[in-house]
């Protein structure tokens, strides 16, 4: 491969072609300069036998990341831990904490128990980092958040309280390449025009060539799937990526297929699906 590419395999996404097991979660695994990183385990050890099966060896990577602290990104993890002592896996200080969603009513959606009390086993970060040439990790910086956390319905747990997602346990992955930055975030929480200013901001590039990871437009009403988005959302988020003049946009989780839809109507070949066992060159 041509080490200047970057290679993403989605381990685990809400979608499969049938042969590899599909979940409510997101898992992907990067390939870049001679380096592997393992972005998110999805909620279960299902995205490990997709990988498996796709003959990639997840352990001894020279990084683990956890975008966020959401179970459908971490429950995996006890499948890395358990095959690989030495895995240490990069996380907001934050990550471990307690979450919830009012989407169907409240509950939790915190990183697994089982995960979670294995704290030695990550690296908490807190600012900007830089885990492997060239390859960053970007928190939010953006002021206010928690008014899309209250409108998403996304809450955590302080003390006895209560209150809306403020998502600073959320982190983008990004690696800064000769055609420009290309940015992960599983679900872009705090909405991908915040997190294109904050990447842009924090290596103090001007151009983006790629985004990746869900878009957290889904939702439901009535029992059906729908895009929560509204439609001046929806068109502000697509001027967004025009404006920036993104090249390349991989999306699925979150995003839904209403949504996926609505993009890909306004956007055309710019954006793609991710689902289970896709394989891409950015």
């Amino acid at each position: 491969m041509n080490e200047h590419k970057i290679r993403v395999t989605v381990l685990i996404e809400n979608t499969s072609d049938g042969i590899l097991t599909c979940e409510h979660g997101l898992s992907l695994f990067i390939e870049y300069a001679g380096k592997r990183i393992l972005l998110d385990a999805g909620s279960s050890e299902a995205f490990g036998e997709n990988a498996e099966k796709l003959g990639l060896s997840l352990t001894c990577l020279d990084a683990y990341v956890l975008s966020h602290g959401h179970y459908d990104h971490s429950g995996g993890f006890d499948y890395i831990f358990r095959n690989d002592p030495a895995a240490r896996v990069y996380a907001r200080k934050e990550a471990l904490d307690v979450y919830l969603s009012a989407a169907g009513g409240l509950h939790e959606i915190s990183v697994p128990e089982n995960v979670a009390k294995q704290r030695e086993r990550f690296i908490f970060t807190d600012g900007l980092k830089e885990i492997l040439p060239k390859i960053y990790l970007i928190p939010h910086k953006t002021t206010g958040l928690e008014g899309i956390g209250e409108k998403s319905k996304l809450y955590k747990k302080q003390g006895a309280e209560i209150l809306p997602d403020d998502f600073a346990h959320e982190q983008s992955l990004v690696v800064d390449t000769e055609d420009g930055l290309v940015i992960f975030n599983s679900c872009s929480h705090a909405a991908a025009p915040n997190i294109i200013r904050e990447a842009k901001a924090a290596l103090g590039r001007k151009r983006v060539y790629a985004y990746v990871g869900g878009l957290h437009m889904k939702g439901r009403k009535n029992g059906r799937e729908i895009c929560a988005f509204s439609e001046e959302e929806t068109c502000s988020l697509c001027r967004a990526f025009l404006k920036e003049n993104i090249r390349k946009i991989y999306t699925g989780h979150c995003t839904g297929t209403p949504g996926f839809e609505k993009l890909k109507s306004r956007l055309g070949n710019r954006v793609q699906r991710l689902s289970t066992g896709l394989i891409f060159t950015l």
